[in-house]
């Protein structure tokens, strides 16, 4: 029996964003941040040529095969934008619900905050699979999200413990209309791609010329599910805004860029430009998800 700790055979393997991956194609995927410096990529480039190609010297292999300019002038695609708000939105939620948090809560509030604090990191984690091309691993964690929240808004009216000890996040679900006028049409929709009937079969199952096909990961689920991301944080800032009225209105907009629920809130602008850029009919139907 060894005496090594188990914890050093499940350290968590990376707790930074890896969204830019050199040699993926020539089977030597090396993750980085997006936001790293051009110059380190080109770098990071040099060295895995340089070990495909049996050569010693990195800087040789910089200088002979690697552009100087290469990295330098990318364009930060759309789908990339809207991870990006999401990443950032989820930063600015952590801060700023813990500046909201109520000094010497009841059993009710106390609970409905924890909750909503814990919040963003499930959304993040959504985030994450959804750059990967997934989509029906994504909503079962945007439905949790919309529980969650459904929850917290239920909860933090409540004083007496049995009451909240005893809520079903299920039950809380009609009272969110109060909160945001279609939330009964996204759980709706967000639990029909939860659970494997045969309604979703042909989201992820293709048949052509007598083959049948299992489609993991696509471009379309990307966008498919990190509209669905834009269109649960825009609930989770509803919910926000009404438990914590004006006390809430600088976290709102310092994520939305303005308060209200008009047209030219962030979450909304990003999610009706995937639309139109896609025109995926997937998109137009959640885009009809948002208020």
């Amino acid at each position: 029996m060894s005496d090594r700790p188990w914890t050093k055979d499940f350290q968590i393997q990376s707790v930074a964003d890896l969204d830019f991956v050199i040699g993926q194609s020539v089977g030597f995927p090396v993750g980085m941040s997006r936001k790293s410096a051009p110059e380190f990529r080109r770098r990071v480039l040099a060295a895995l040529l340089s070990h495909r190609m049996g050569l010693s010297s990195i800087d040789y292999v910089l200088k002979r095969y690697v552009e100087p300019g290469l990295y330098e002038d990318e364009n930060v695609g759309l789908g990339d934008e809207a991870s990006d708000f999401l990443r950032g939105s989820v930063d600015k939620l952590m801060r700023g619900l813990r500046d909201l948090h109520t000094a010497n809560p009841g059993f009710g509030v106390f609970g409905a905050e924890i909750t909503l604090y814990r919040l963003p990191h499930s959304l993040d984690a959504a985030r994450l699979l959804s750059n990967r091309g997934l989509l029906l691993e994504v909503v079962p964690i945007l439905r949790l999200c919309f529980e969650m929240m459904s929850w917290a808004n239920a909860a933090f009216y409540l004083q007496d413990e049995d009451a909240v000890v005893g809520l079903k996040a299920q039950s809380c679900i009609t009272s969110m209309k109060e909160v945001y006028a279609t939330a009964g049409k996204i759980y709706g929709y967000l639990s029909t791609f939860s659970h494997w009937v045969h309604t979703i079969h042909e989201q992820f199952i293709q048949v052509e010329a007598e083959q049948v096909s299992v489609l993991n990961a696509s471009v379309r689920y990307r966008a498919m599910a990190l509209g669905l991301c834009l269109v649960i944080t825009d609930v989770l800032l509803s919910v926000i805004h009404k438990l914590y009225k004006e006390r809430s209105e600088a976290l709102i907009t310092s994520v939305q860029g303005v308060l209200g629920s008009g047209s030219d809130r962030k979450a909304f602008e990003i999610l009706s430009r995937i639309e139109v850029a896609t025109g995926l009919k997937e998109m137009r139907e959640i885009k009809t998800l948002v208020q």
